[in-house]
C-alpha cells in the first residue's frame, strides 16, 4: 500500500539584489561592520539605520508600538555608505576655584632672562588635565547627546579626542562676546576632536562635513543643560562644570604672537605627524595607509621620519604604492621602494629623519668593509578628494640588536582595545589635507604573504607612529587641484632685455665723396638778346673760378664794403654781396621775357 504524499506550499520571499544596493563588503573587510537592524532584512537594507556589530537582537532597538526589530548580517549598509568628517574644540567651563581645589596640580612658572633665578623655580597652581577615564566619560556623553541630534539619519561611527589644554587664547577669539571665558573666575578646558559619522545619500537626502559640524555645534548649545547634568552624573572631573560649547577647526582664529608675522597665510611646505607614544609596541615593520579628506586636493609627500627604541645603526626600507594595502600584503612586486638607507636611532622620544638623497653605506663584517647604495626619499603624491596611498615600512636584518633579534619600528596598541585582532582600522591622526589610518604590525622581514589573514606573523590593527613632510598645495596656482599629475601652466616670456635688432649705424649707401658734376665755366644757353641797354649789359656778364664779377660792376659792389674787412669775414661778406647785386640786374631782363 502506498502512503499518499502531501506538499505544502510555503511563502518564499526572493530578494534581488542589485550591486549598488546590496554593496557587499569586500574579502578582507570585517563582516561584523554590515550587520544593521531592521523588521526583516530589507528594512535593514533599505533604510540602515542602526548598527549592530555584535550581531545581537539585544542591541537594535524597539519601536514605539513596541515591535522589536533583529540584527540583520549582509545587510549591505557599510559600502554604500558616503563618511562625514567634523575637526573641531569642545569648549568645557569649568568654575577656576573649585575645579583647582579638586583637581589641583602644580607646575613650574618660566622665568625671563632679566627676572631673578628664582623666579623660575616658582611653582604656580593649575587644574589637571583629563586622564584616560575621564576622556572615555566626556566621549561616552557626547556621543549619547549627538546622536539623538543625528536623528537616526547620520549613523555617528566614532567620536576621538586628539588633544586638550586649558584658555587656548585662538579659541577664545572666537567664541561669542557673551560667553564669559574671560571673567577671572572661570577656567576654561579646550578638547580638540574628530567626529566621523557615515550615512547613506540619494535622490533627496545629501549631507557635507559642514552640516555634520552645524548639526553638532548647534545641537550641543540647545542640549547643553541636560550634557552638563549627564557629564556631571559621568565622572567628578566635571563637578565644577558650568557650560560647554564647540567651534570647527576651519573657525578657529590664530593664536596672537609676541611680533607681526610675515604673512598671514600658511606656508606650503607642512609636517603631519602621529603623537608620539609613551606606552609604544613595535616590531619589523607596519603597512599602513594615508588618505585625503573628501573635498581636499593632492598633496605631495616630500619626506618622512620615524622612531625607534634602539640607539645605534639600522638599515630600513620603504615602499609604496597607490590605493588600499589591504589585498596586497606580503607582496612587495605589488610596491614601489621609494626610500632605502641608513640611520642611527635615538631611542623611542626622538624623530628619526629617512635620507632625502641617494647615498652609499658600509657594512663591515670582520676585516671586509662593503659598500651598498641607497635609495634617497622619492616624492610621492597622495590624490585629493579622499585618495589613498599605502606604505610598506620596514628594518632589514643586516643590522641587528645585542641579543640578535631585529630592530624594532614603533607603533602603537589598537586605538578601540574591542578591535584587537579584528580588520578594523581607525583613524591615527588628520589635518586639513591629509588622515593617518591603522595599519597591520608585521613580525619578519621580508614581510610574508597573509592571504586568509590567518597569518602568526601580523599584529592588527596597530597605529603607525609616524611624520611626513608634505607640499600642500603642489599644483599651485591650482590650489584645489584634485588629480595628478598637475596640469601644465605655461609660463609667461620675461620681457625682452634689448632691441631684438641693432639700430642702423650708418645709411644703406654710402654718401658721393665729390659732387657728380664740375661748376660750368660758362652759361650753357647763350643769353637771349635784348633791345634795351641792361639786357646788353647782362649778356656780357661772365664768371670766373673765383666767382669774381667783372670790372663794371666792382665799383658798385665795392662801396657797399668797409674798408676795414679784412681776412675770411671780408670775403664771405664780399662774395655775399656780389650775388645780391647781380640778382638786382636780372630782374628787369626777367621782368622782360615774361612780357
Amino acid at each position: 500500500m502506498m502512503r499518499a504524499t502531501t506538499f505544502s506550499l510555503l511563502p518564499v520571499i526572493i530578494y534581488l539584489c542589485f550591486s549598488s544596493v546590496c554593496a557587499q563588503l569586500e574579502l578582507d573587510q570585517d563582516p561584523k561592520l554590515d550587520y544593521y537592524c531592521g523588521f526583516n532584512w530589507l528594512e535593514a537594507n533599505t533604510f540602515c539605520r542602526t548598527a549592530c556589530p555584535s550581531g545581537l537582537d539585544v542591541d537594535c532597538p524597539i519601536s514605539p508600538s513596541g515591535r522589536k526589530q533583529s540584527c540583520y548580517q549582509g545587510a549591505g549598509c557599510f559600502n554604500r555608505m558616503e563618511t562625514l568628517y567634523w575637526t573641531g574644540v569642545v569648549a568645557i567651563l569649568f568654575d577656576r576655584e573649585e575645579h583647582i581645589k579638586n583637581h589641583k596640580v602644580e607646575v613650574e612658572a618660566s622665568g625671563t632672562d632679566d627676572e631673578e633665578n628664582t623666579a623660575a623655580n616658582d611653582v604656580v597652581p593649575t587644574a589637571a588635565l583629563m586622564g584616560k577615564v575621564e576622556e572615555v566619560a566626556l566621549e561616552r556623553t557626547l556621543i549619547s547627546t549627538l546622536q539623538i541630534l543625528l536623528d537616526d539619519k547620520i549613523y555617528l561611527a566614532s567620536l576621538d579626542i586628539k588633544g586638550q589644554t586649558y584658555d587656548q587664547p585662538c579659541v577664545e577669539a572666537v567664541f561669542p562676546l557673551g560667553w564669559d571665558r574671560d571673567d577671572p573666575s572661570k577656567l576654561a578646558l579646550d578638547v580638540t576632536m574628530r567626529i566621523t559619522a557615515r550615512y547613506i545619500p540619494n535622490a533627496v537626502t545629501f549631507y557635507t562635513d559642514k552640516d555634520l559640524g552645524d548639526v553638532f555645534i548647534s545641537g550641543l548649545g540647545k542640549a547643553q543643560d541636560a550634557t552638563v547634568r549627564e557629564l556631571k552624573n559621568a565622572n567628578s572631573f566635571f563637578d565644577a562644570v558650568t557650560g560647554m560649547a564647540a567651534v570647527s577647526e576651519e573657525d578657529l582664529a590664530e593664536a596672537p604672537s609676541a611680533m607681526p608675522s610675515t604673512s598671514p597665510t600658511r606656508d606650503f611646505d607642512q609636517l603631519f605627524e602621529a603623537k608620539l607614544d609613551s606606552t609604544p609596541t613595535g616590531s619589523n615593520g607596519i603597512v599602513f595607509s594615508v588618505k585625503t579628506p573628501k573635498g581636499a586636493p593632492s598633496v605631495l609627500l616630500e619626506g618622512m621620519k620615524f622612531v625607534t627604541n634602539f640607539e645605534g645603526v639600522l638599515e630600513y626600507e620603504v615602499y609604496s604604492k597607490l590605493g588600499s594595502w589591504k589585498n596586497f600584503v606580503g607582496r612587495s612586486n605589488e610596491f614601489d621602494l621609494i626610500a632605502s638607507g641608513q640611520v642611527t636611532g635615538k631611542g623611542p622620544k626622538t624623530w628619526v629623519d629617512i635620507i632625502q638623497g641617494d647615498h652609499v653605506g658600509t657594512i663591515v663584517k670582520g676585516n671586509e668593509t662593503t659598500s651598498v647604495n641607497y635609495v634617497g626619499f622619492k616624492k610621492v603624491y597622495v590624490l585629493g578628494d579622499g585618495g589613498e596611498r599605502s606604505f610598506y615600512f620596514t628594518t632589514t636584518k643586516r643590522f641587528l640588536k645585542e641579543d640578535r633579534t631585529a630592530i624594532p619600528i614603533l607603533f602603537s596598541s589598537p586605538i578601540n582595545s574591542l578591535s584587537e585582532s579584528l580588520r578594523q582600522y581607525a583613524m591615527v591622526t588628520t589635518n586639513s589635507e591629509l588622515e593617518l589610518y591603522e595599519g597591520d604590525g608585521v613580525l619578519d622581514y621580508p614581510w610574508p604573504t597573509d592571504p586568509n589573514g590567518k597569518s602568526p606573523y601580523y599584529r592588527r590593527p596597530r597605529g603607525p607612529i609616524i611624520a611626513f613632510n608634505y607640499d600642500r598645495s603642489p599644483c599651485f596656482p591650482n590650489v584645489n587641484f584634485t588629480g595628478w599629475p598637475c596640469p601644465y601652466v605655461q609660463k609667461t616670456r620675461k620681457p625682452t632685455p634689448r632691441p631684438s635688432q641693432k639700430p642702423t649705424n650708418a645709411p644703406t649707401l654710402p654718401p658721393t665723396p665729390q659732387p657728380t658734376w664740375s661748376p660750368t665755366r660758362e652759361p650753357t644757353i647763350e643769353p637771349v638778346a635784348a633791345s634795351n641797354e641792361n639786357a646788353t649789359e647782362i649778356a656780357n656778364l661772365t664768371f670766373d673760378n673765383e666767382m669774381n664779377w667783372p670790372e663794371n660792376s666792382a665799383d658798385t659792389v665795392k662801396s657797399s664794403q668797409s674798408k676795414d674787412q679784412s681776412g675770411a669775414e671780408m670775403k664771405h661778406s664780399f662774395v655775399a654781396c656780389k650775388w645780391h647785386s647781380a640778382l638786382l640786374s636780372l630782374l628787369p631782363l626777367l621782368w622782360q621775357l615774361h612780357d
